[in-house]
């Protein structure tokens, strides 16, 4: 009996232990006649994030090691990020054509050997689509020229919409790029397992062609089909930003839902709220000036609004490399990252110019 009771108890641990390896992120797409909304819980076990507002018409040379060949590009658009690892390797955002790209973790992810592409690790590689591109189509093209590195240190999956409304998911699997776009994505929603493995999984409930109904469980699939069958529920005589936090508080990890975004494209507006800090606050990115002559400014996510503004404060390495330090010693995968290591992403920003 208590060899049974020893066995059990080890296989929960084993699952427990495998299911906190992938945050249970979430990133859906709604829209109505007016708006088209790209809503994201971020989950992981530190919420320490910079907002930060990336300017147009910066040069710019790769972040890479050898054997990755650098790649050289001046940012045409402006654009604002979420921040964990420091300036210029974002979680995630939106550039003021309306791209959005989102991250998630994805474990069956598995990226492309070294060829004659160039390779950027996974949090450059959003930083380089929101410089230089303002349609998922672009987003999808860029595959000929650059892939994401071997040497990352996440394994990844993307959900990418643009101002059209068009929406894309984009995985590694098997060392090849592999997306889901127009008709190939019945669903505009993306968690952590394959979009492929999602969309089979929602076949067998009730409303999808299958027969059981959806009980939420927290899992990753049933994420997906909990945020499937809210969508399709949706009325647009209903509050589209109201509902996607709805969707969002529905699929939430009490303990690892960091922040909560709604990206409001089409009206360049971002909403988002933390796990700290449930007041909704709004940034207009049609208030910052994306001109590389002008100083480059951050926030802490946790910022409050004080006469009805959020405080910028101007760049710094030192706030960076703090940002980047604090990140670094609090999850267990980027421990093992030197010092020097930390300080040359750190200083990163300042290798980046106003182009002549």
């Amino acid at each position: 009996m208590n060899k049974i009771f020893v066995k059990l108890f080890l296989i929960f641990i084993f699952i427990y232990f495998m299911s906190t390896l992938i945050y249970p992120c979430t990133a859906f797409s709604i829209k109505n006649n007016d708006q088209i909304i790209l809503g994201k819980n971020y989950d992981f076990n530190i919420g320490y994030c910079h907002i930060t507002i990336n300017k147009r018409n910066i040069t710019k040379n790769s972040l890479v090691d050898s054997p990755e060949k650098s790649i050289k590009w001046t940012s045409k658009y402006g654009s604002v990020t979420f921040n964990q690892f420091g300036r210029e390797l974002p979680n995630g955002g939106i550039n003021e054509k309306g791209l959005v790209i989102e991250i998630l973790m994805l474990r069956d992810t598995k990226y492309p050997e070294y060829d004659q592409r160039h390779g950027l690790r996974e949090a450059q590689w959003i930083q380089y689509q929101l410089d230089n591109f303002a349609s998922v189509d672009e987003v999808i093209a860029s595959d000929k020229i650059i892939r994401i590195s071997k040497i990352s240190y996440a394994p990844v999956h993307f959900f990418i919409c643009d101002k059209n409304g068009n929406a894309v998911t984009i995985e590694y699997l098997n060392g090849k790029m592999v997306y889901h776009t127009g008709k190939n994505l019945p669903y505009k929603i993306l968690t952590n397992n394959t979009y492929q493995d999602s969309i089979n999984y929602l076949k067998g409930f009730k409303d999808f062609g299958g027969n059981d109904p959806i009980n939420y469980i927290s899992r990753s699939l049933d994420r997906f089909a909990i945020a499937a069958s809210m969508i399709k529920k949706f009325d647009n005589n209903k509050n589209i930003i109201k509902y996607s936090y709805q969707i969002l508080n529905t699929v939430k990890n009490e303990e690892s839902t960091q922040w909560s975004i709604v990206y409001d494209i089409k009206n360049m507006k971002i909403y988002y709220k933390t796990k700290n800090n449930q007041k909704e606050r709004i940034l207009n990115i049609k208030d910052f000036n994306f001109s590389c002559e002008t100083p480059s400014i951050y926030t802490d996510i946790e910022t409050k609004i004080k006469k009805g503004k959020i405080h910028f404060k101007k760049y710094s390495y030192k706030s960076n490399f703090k940002l980047l330090n604090n990140t670094c010693n609090n999850v267990n995968f980027l421990q093992n990252i030197s010092v020097e290591t930390r300080k040359k992403y750190a200083r990163y920003p300042d290798t980046t110019k106003c182009a002549k």
